[in-house]
C-alpha cells in the first residue's frame, strides 16, 4: 500500500471538496467525504456535486434537513447517479415513506431515507420493518433508543425480518459487551445492532472477536474511542485476521501524520478501516460486492450519524 500515494489523494480531494462545498461548511464533512472518496479509489467530481446540492435546494424550502450540515453528507451519496432531478426526487419520496411510517422528520430520517430497498413495490413496506424493529430495539433499551438510531433501523430490516428475533440478539449483544468494559451509551448501541448485520441468531464468536480486535489496536497505540465501536462491528462481521488487522495498525500510524488530520484525529481510524476494507474487497472472493455494498453503507451512515450530532451540539452552542 503507497502511502504517499494515500496522502496525496487525500490532500487533493480535500481540497477539491472543500471548494465545491464551500468554507462555511464543517471541516469534519469535508473530511468524511474525502475519506469516502479516497478508500473506495474513486474521483471526486466537484461539478457533479455543485449540480446535486443546487438540484436539493431547488426542490426544498429552507427549513429542509438538506440545507443544513447533514446535506452536504448526502449530496456526497447521491453524486453516482446519472439522472440527479429524479435522484433528489426519489430521496425525498423515501423521506415521506418514512414519515408515513411515524419516523419523526430530521437529519437522521434523511440519512435512513437514503437506505429504502429501491424496489418501488416494497418501499413501504421496507419502512414499516425498520419502525417495527425501531420499536423492538427501544423496548429493550427505552432511553437510549432515539433518532440516530433510525439509519441502522433501515439498513438491518427487510419485510421478511423477525423484528423481534433481531432486537433481542442486539440486546443479547450490548450486555455481553458491557462485560468486555465497553463504555455504554449510544455507540456501544450501535455496535451491538451492526454485529447483527449478517444474521438476526445471535453468533457466540462476535462480541469476543471484537473485544480482541479492540484490544489489539489499543496495545499498538491505536487511539479507540467510544465513536469507533461501530467500526469494530464492521471488522468482526468481516472476520478480519491478524495480517489484515496489523495492515489497519500500520495504515492509522501513518495517516496520523498527515496534517490535515491534525485537529481531526478522530477521522484517522475511520479512514484507515475504510481504505484497508476495500483493499481486502479486491483479494477476497468471499467479500460479494453486496456485502461491501451494504458495509459501505453501514460506515456512511456511522459518519452521518456522528456529523449529525456534531451539528446538533454546534447548533445548540451557538444558540446558548
Amino acid at each position: 500500500m503507497d502511502f504517499v500515494m494515500i496522502e496525496n489523494q487525500f490532500t487533493n480531494t480535500v481540497e477539491e471538496v472543500s471548494k465545491a462545498a464551500g468554507w462555511t461548511v464543517d471541516r469534519k464533512i469535508v473530511l468524511a467525504i474525502a475519506s469516502k472518496y479516497v478508500a473506495s479509489g474513486k474521483t471526486f467530481d466537484s461539478v457533479k456535486y455543485k449540480e446535486v446540492l443546487q438540484e436539493m435546494k431547488k426542490q426544498t424550502s429552507w427549513t429542509s434537513p438538506l440545507r443544513t450540515t447533514v446535506g452536504y453528507s448526502i449530496a456526497a451519496n447521491l453524486m453516482e447517479q446519472e439522472d440527479t432531478e429524479q435522484e433528489v426526487k426519489n430521496l425525498l419520496s423515501n423521506v415521506k415513506i418514512m414519515k408515513e411510517v411515524k419516523f419523526r422528520s430530521g437529519n437522521f430520517s434523511f440519512i435512513g431515507a437514503q437506505f429504502l430497498t429501491e424496489e418501488e413495490s416494497e418501499k413501504r413496506a421496507h419502512a414499516q420493518a425498520a419502525r417495527a424493529l425501531f420499536d423492538a430495539i427501544r423496548k429493550h433499551h427505552r432511553f437510549l433508543t432515539s433518532y440516530d438510531d433510525i439509519p441502522y433501523a433501515v439498513l438491518l430490516s427487510s419485510p421478511s425480518d423477525d423484528v423481534e428475533l433481531r432486537a433481542e440478539t442486539m440486546n443479547r449483544y450490548y450486555k455481553e459487551l458491557r462485560t468486555y468494559n465497553f463504555n455504554v451509551g449510544n455507540e456501544l448501541q450501535w455496535l451491538s445492532q451492526i454485529l447483527t448485520f449478517l444474521s438476526p441468531h445471535y453468533d457466540t464468536k462476535l462480541v469476543s472477536s471484537a473485544a480482541t480486535i479492540c484490544d489489539t489496536l489499543k496495545k499498538q497505540d491505536v487511539k479507540v474511542k467510544t465513536m469507533h465501536y461501530p467500526l469494530l462491528g464492521f471488522l468482526a462481521i468481516l472476520e478480519v485476521n491478524q495480517v489484515q488487522l496489523q495492515q489497519i495498525v500500520d495504515l492509522y500510524h501513518e495517516l496520523k501524520g498527515m496534517k490535515l488530520l491534525k485537529w481531526h484525529r478522530e477521522f484517522v481510524l475511520f479512514m484507515a478501516i475504510q481504505i484497508a476494507v476495500y483493499d481486502m474487497a479486491k483479494v477476497q472472493q468471499s467479500l460479494s460486492m453486496s456485502i461491501m455494498s451494504s458495509i459501505e453503507l453501514l460506515i456512511q451512515a456511522q459518519q452521518a450519524a456522528m456529523l449529525a450530532a456534531v451539528s446538533a451540539a454546534a447548533v445548540a452552542s451557538s444558540s446558548s
